[in-house]
């Protein structure tokens, strides 16, 4: 099969697991929202954001520089899992020895105990993460989707029964140990192959690729840093209760952007690795990449900022209400915001790993300063700076990024995200117009889903034709671009 057609078979598989992921986690959300508390979301928000920089430890950077690297010996697999093992292991020891001053210094000391378990996920992670990496250096991700999805499966149903029998924030702990450890006990099943794990380590072996590793460990760290600035914030100045609100309605539009995109951007950076010695090919790929993430994401955050009143009331419940103009906000923040995630494809998939910290780097200061600065506004005026941070990000980074990687011009790529936008904001006029006249929730939300989608997709075939074209192939209906 040609790269195009392992491409388009690769994105089928990775789009199936998505929409089931995403199906999945609107439940658990659904459900979650109506049996914990705004503080148990708080408390959880408070753990995610150290655990969330923590894990990466477990990986140290080398799953990118493995995909990247064109051949790679035996013993250096075998010398970087150990490894990453060892890593894992001590992280989640670390963690649970400094469970109680992080939950102080984090404001709340009742996060210690639920911190302390959820460190456990690092040992969990590390076990089989590099099986899932060259799995997806194979592009084998037929099997990772079934792997992902029967993990999500399986924690979702863990962490509703756990709720609904007074679990509170560990429902939330269990769903992620769940994720963590099934993810790598099936793939230790499923995606292995050739490879053969031997107790073999030689720290000769695996330091050639640890340079590289630091740098992608130190761009996911400041990646890391610019998600989770603002969480630390707002949880620092205004207590868990408050980080509770504002963190549910920016967790279900994050959720959204961190389903969808990996459907183009995880094929993209193997695929980039494959081409990334011939510069019009690779313009041409992360172009696309580009779009094709624009016109996914722009018209679903398009309509939950439209109808972010009866989206709120349905999917988080009464009590929720009073958060929904951040919600909505959150949407625009999230729609340019998923511009950049393109980016990371690109700088991995090439092996710019020092430009990638370099840009990493400059995105988290100059982030945590807007953030600093709107927090004197609130919870809503940090909605707001961080929409407007990604708005002139998303223009920025031509001049820093892409130019340099692709020679696209100025206006080659801003096309590729502009395009989508105008087909989703038409979209959202009209099918709130449409549904203007019906008052109940959920008849207002499938009368403008239902004329939203009709409109975007006439303005997309009008002005955005080539997407349309692309998904025609991805769901196999024009198979001569799908061979």
């Amino acid at each position: 099969m040609s790269v195009k057609g392992r491409a388009i078979a690769a994105v089928r598989w990775t789009s199936l697991a998505t929409a089931g992921r995403v199906l999945l986690q609107t439940l658990q959300i659904f459900a979650l929202a109506r049996l914990l508390s705004q503080h148990d979301f708080g408390l959880m928000a408070m753990v995610l954001s150290v655990t969330a920089f923590v894990q990466l430890f477990a990986d140290l950077g080398v799953s990118s520089v493995i995909i990247h690297a064109r051949q790679i010996t035996d013993d250096a697999l075998s010398s970087l899992y150990w490894l990453n093992v060892a890593v894992g292991a001590a992280m989640t020891l670390l963690i649970a020895a400094l469970s109680p001053m992080l939950a102080s210094f984090l404001g709340d000391p009742r996060a210690a105990i639920p911190l302390a378990l959820a460190g456990c996920s690092f040992l969990f992670l590390a076990l089989g993460q590099q099986i899932k990496v060259l799995a997806e250096k194979r592009l084998e991700f037929r099997t990772i989707a079934i792997v992902e999805l029967s993990s999500a499966a399986l924690s979702t149903l863990v962490a509703i029964v756990a709720a609904w029998h007074g679990a509170g924030v560990y429902a939330l702990v269990a769903a992620l140990l769940i994720v963590s450890g099934g993810n790598s006990l099936l793939y230790w099943i499923f995606a292995r192959t050739d490879w053969r794990l031997r107790l073999h380590f030689r720290w000769a072996d695996a330091k050639p690729y640890l340079s590289s590793g630091m740098y992608l460990l130190g761009t996911s760290l400041a990646n890391t840093a610019s998600v989770q600035i603002d969480i630390l914030i707002v949880g620092r100045l205004l207590g868990s209760t408050m980080l509770g609100i504002y963190s549910v309605p920016r967790e279900l539009c994050l959720k959204v952007m961190m389903a969808t995109n990996p459907i183009i951007t995880r094929v993209g950076t193997p695929l980039l690795a494959e081409v990334q010695n011939d510069k019009a090919r690779i313009r041409r790929v992360y172009l696309t990449t580009l779009a094709m993430t624009s016109a996914i994401n722009f018209p679903i955050y398009a309509f939950i900022a439209a109808f972010r009143h009866d989206v709120a009331l349905l999917a988080l419940g009464p009590r929720w209400t009073g958060a929904a103009d951040l919600l909505g906000m959150f949407a625009l923040w999230g729609m340019f915001r998923s511009i950049g995630n393109p980016i990371g494809s690109l700088l991995y998939g090439t092996g710019r790993s020092k430009l990638a910290l370099v840009q990493a780097l400059s995105v988290t200061v100059t982030l945590a300063i807007a953030v600093g600065i709107a927090a004197g506004w609130g919870t809503m005026g940090v909605a707001i700076g961080m929409t407007l941070f990604y708005l002139c990000f998303a223009l920025a980074v031509w001049a820093g990024v892409v130019r340099p990687l692709t020679d696209a011009g100025f206006i080659e790529y801003n096309r590729q995200w502009v395009m989508p936008l105008i087909a989703s904001a038409a979209a959202a006029v009209v099918a709130t117009l449409v549904a203007m006249p019906v008052s109940d929730s959920f008849v207002r939300i499938v009368v403008g889903g239902i004329a939203g989608g009709l409109v975007y997709l006439s303005v997309s075939w009008i002005i955005n034709r080539t997407w349309l074209r692309s998904m025609l192939a991805l769901i196999g209906r024009r198979r001569g671009e799908a061979g």
